[in-house]
């Protein structure tokens, strides 16, 4: 399929919008909603987009995350939770790995900056 530059993939942006809006959609039940495989619609998403579907919202989650670190006093593992993950300590080491900080150092930074 040839696509006239700017034009996107209806379907695509519906499963953008839908993972925004909960994170917690895995691909196939993605791929069921569009009524696609699972296969064609990782090509589409990483055509579209530029990254796969699982590091869109490993990002998304994480960037739910650090705002959350921001804006609010609440624990870190509460915040773990609320982005999906069941043990603090996964959360710590993916944040720290995206983020170049764990979310303790990242809490702490970012409201000496916004001082």
């Amino acid at each position: 399929m040839v696509r006239v530059s700017g034009q996107r993939d209806f379907r695509i942006q519906r499963v953008v919008q839908v993972l925004n809006n909960d994170l917690s959609r895995t691909l196939p039940k993605l791929a069921q909603n569009c009524q696609i495989s699972t296969s064609r619609l990782s090509h589409l998403f990483r055509d579209e987009i530029g990254i796969d579907v699982k590091d869109y919202r490993l990002d998304r989650r994480l960037q739910m995350s650090a705002e959350m670190l921001v804006s609010t006093d609440r624990p870190i593992k509460e915040i773990a939770c609320s982005a999906g993950y069941r043990h603090c300590s996964s959360f710590v080491r993916a944040f720290t790995t995206h983020f170049g900080l764990s979310p303790a150092c990242y809490r702490k930074k970012q409201r000496i900056l916004a001082a």
